[in-house]
Order: structure tokens, then sequence, then C-alpha cells
């Protein structure tokens, strides 16, 4: 944007912060600087090119600099735009991609954002920058938060829990069903999705209850129909995941903006 490349370089980080509404849609637009994308709670989604890049607070969305992108958020929230400098983004991903948070990383971006740090102010703060990127650098990194498979026995797996997320059949049953071993789907599910069978269906689960509850199904309902034994287990998960209850999740989305 125009306000951005008015900025001095980042040294090495520029922390840029903002409350945005809930339906938040920002059009098409690049920046001269790589660009991380942190959010307080709830979901953000960014689309480079045909690429949509969907993540909870748990992530952090990079974008390369001079990259075109549109983002948009469902849930208002906190929005925290780190510009990385040319030096500290080559050590980054050359395409976009989801970074997850560790405890680490959370702690040495909460610090920053608790002193409301723009520029980087000293030396202190400029180490601390660089051991960020350092970190960011071996955390894990991901394409997609809900990646999909064209594997023959995943593919059809998958898309039969698309149709049904409350599907209740373990790992061992599909391997039955597949003509597999539940060891040989549980390889493949990490090969190629990065994650467990159990980790991929409750990203699935908590994507169907996001889409859901921008309706009037009844929370009770929708944890129903996503497989939970309980509503008490279904906001269990729904806290666990975005740091909100589902019925505080629907009220944001009512706010003014939305």
């Amino acid at each position: 944007m125009a306000l951005d490349r008015a900025l001095a370089p980042p040294n090495p980080l520029y922390f840029r912060y903002s409350q945005i509404q809930a339906g938040n849609a920002c059009l098409a637009h690049s920046h001269p600087w790589g660009q991380l994308s942190l959010i307080s709670l709830g979901v953000m989604e960014i689309v480079v090119g045909e690429q949509r890049l969907l993540a909870p607070a748990d992530y952090l969305i990079w974008v390369p600099a001079g990259l075109e992108h549109a983002s948009y958020n469902q849930q208002a929230l906190d929005y925290t735009s780190i510009y990385v400098s040319d030096t500290l983004a080559r050590r980054l991903p050359d395409e976009p991609r989801l970074l997850e948070l560790t405890p680490l990383l959370k702690a040495l971006l909460a610090d920053f954002c608790d002193r409301r740090i723009g520029h980087m102010g000293d030396d202190w703060d400029m180490r601390q920058a660089e051991l960020l990127v350092e970190k960011l650098t071996h955390t894990r990194c991901q394409d997609s938060y809900l990646p999909m498979s064209q594997d023959k026995l995943l593919a059809p797996m998958l898309a039969a829990l698309h149709s049904d997320p409350a599907d209740p059949r373990t790992l061992a049953q599909w391997a039955g069903q597949l003509h597999s071993t539940e060891r040989t789907l549980a390889r493949r599910c990490v090969r190629e999705l990065g994650m467990n069978f159990g980790q991929w269906r409750a990203r699935l689960r908590l994507l169907k209850a996001l889409a859901w509850l921008k309706g009037e199904l009844p929370i009770q309902e929708i944890g129903w129909r996503l497989g939970y034994g309980s509503t008490s287990a279904f906001i269990a998960m729904f806290n666990r995941e975005l740091g909100c209850s589902p019925q505080r999740y629907r009220q944001q989305l009512a706010l003014p903006g939305s």
C-alpha cells in the first residue's frame, strides 16, 4: 500500500498494530518488504494468486515482498503486521507459507507487542528480532492449514470426511475398508498431510464449525453435526483452538462492519 511505501525500511523488523472489524476485506495489494501477519484469535484468510492461506491464531502467515495478495477475516480481532528486512527475509521461505508459533515464538512476539514496538529501538530489540526470525526458520512450515492428498488410499477417506465430518470411524476401521493396514495409513497421513489422522480431522471439524457459525444453526446442533458427544466437548475444542467460545465467536461476527 502507498502508506507502507512511505515508511523507513524495517531495521530489521517493523511492527504495525490495528483492530479489524468483523467481515473486513482488504483488496489486492503488495508490500515492498516481506510481511508476517499475526492475529489475536479467530482465523485469517490471505489469498495470493490461486493459493488460499487460512490460519488460526497459532500461526503466522508469511508473504514474501512484492507478491500481490488480498486478505479477509470473519471475526473482529487485533491484527499485527510485521515487515521484515530484505536481509532477514532471505532466511524465510520463498513462497507464502503458514509458520507455526511455538511457545518461545509467542513469547518473543508478545514482548514486542506488549511494548508496542514499531521500528527496533535499540540493540537488544534488534537481537531479539534476529532471534525471532532464526527461530521461525526452524518452526513447522505449511502451505495449507488443511492439506489434501491425491494418494489412492487417503483421497477417498478425506473426501468422505469432508462430506460427513461426524464420521466416527477410526483409522483402523478406515484401513479395513480400504484394504490396507492402520500402520500404512498412519505413515501416509504424516507423509502426505504433514500431520496425523486425528489432527487433520480436528482441523476439518474446526473449519466446518466456523462456516456453520455464520448461519443460524444452534451451537448444540453444530457440535452434534461434527461428531462431538456433548456440547461441552465441542466448546472445549473450540476454546482450545481459537481462544474463545463458539458463542463469543458468533457474537463477534455480528459486530458492526460484519
